[in-house]
């Protein structure tokens, strides 16, 4: 159950009760439209308290549908927040995130949201260090919040990016700065670490740059693991949003030369998959030793895909005999 004052003519949430940590906010609560979530809606501590014993307003209550509910405070589960939220998903309507409203929340994996919310606090993601995929929707005409997002999320993070126009999977890498102290001029040096950081400038103003994003990854050859730069190749690949001509040629040459390590990579995800082995593995021994990696992995319906692909593309020649 969620925790909400009427504030006009809309509704601000300020924090959920129950025992599923998979949170959905609904749009609308008695009638009236969810626009706002109040600072430090979701985590937990002295910032919550205080902010609940500052409300003048009533505190009411609703269920996951958004139908207001009475109850009595003994039969109240208890409040969802640091470890006990693990993906919330927000409406279309939400266009206001209070200051730090998910401080903390260290098991917080995923964040679906539209792009067009207009106010971001300061702080929302400081301790969400389990934060890893970000599921936001763009509006038509609208201004995108995409870039504050990531400005406040240093890690690793994969983002599947949603428009009218088409969808992208996208795999932003992760960043972090050091401070070394130059002890001669007695002054400190802030370093920037990975190529994350210019991955998130690709913008102009709020707009999202793909030709920007893809002409960077010289630097991520040079600065990233293997692993990052196989999953970024694949996923822009597999959804080639934007993606010019030249930048294709260059995703697909390394992706050939590295397809082995890359299929084990995919292979979680049965369609992305398959639709790498349609698409690109062309050579029998690389494709042989893909099939290999399936069987150990014990994917009986995957290898028997692999399989049946396997006799179509590379069909066993006929022995001709000559007396």
């Amino acid at each position: 159950m969620f925790l909400y004052q009427n504030i006009n003519d809309h509704v601000r949430i300020l924090g959920y009760r129950g025992f599923d940590g998979f949170i959905r906010v609904p749009e609308r609560i008695g009638g009236r439209t969810v626009t706002e979530l109040s600072a430090y809606a979701f985590s937990g501590g002295w910032g919550r308290e205080e902010m609940l014993s500052s409300l003048k307003e009533e505190i009411l209550l609703c269920d996951e549908e958004g139908n207001p509910i009475l109850t009595e405070n003994k039969d109240l589960p208890p409040a969802i927040s640091l470890e006990g939220l693990k993906e919330i998903y927000l409406p279309e309507t939400i266009e206001k995130i209070g200051n730090y409203a998910f401080y903390n929340c260290f098991e917080l994996t995923r964040l679906t949201c539209s792009a067009a919310i207009l106010d971001l606090g300061s702080g929302l993601f400081t301790g969400c260090s389990g934060m890893r995929y970000l599921d936001i929707h763009l509006v038509d005409g609208k201004r995108s919040c995409l870039k504050e997002i990531l400005s406040e999320l240093r890690q690793l993070l994969y983002v599947n990016y949603y428009t009218s126009q088409g969808n992208a999977r996208l795999v932003f890498p992760e960043m972090y700065e050091e401070s070394v102290e130059h002890t001669p001029a007695r002054i400190i040096i802030r370093e920037m670490h990975g190529c994350g950081h210019m991955y998130r400038y690709c913008f102009d103003q709020t707009g999202f740059q793909f030709h920007k994003y893809d002409a960077l990854f010289p630097h991520l050859l040079v600065q990233e693991s293997e692993r990052v730069i196989g999953e970024l190749v694949i996923n822009r690949l597999y959804s080639p949003m934007n993606l010019l001509y030249h930048d294709r040629m260059v995703y697909e040459a390394y992706l050939l030369e590295h397809i082995e390590e890359i299929s084990k990579l995919a292979i979680e995800d049965e369609i992305m998959f398959l639709w790498l082995m349609e698409e690109y593995a062309k050579n029998q021994d690389k494709f042989d030793s893909i099939v290999e990696i399936v069987s150990r992995e014990d994917k009986p319906e995957l290898l028997s895909h692999l399989m049946d692909l396997r006799r179509h593309r590379f069909p066993v020649k006929k022995r001709v005999f000559s007396l």
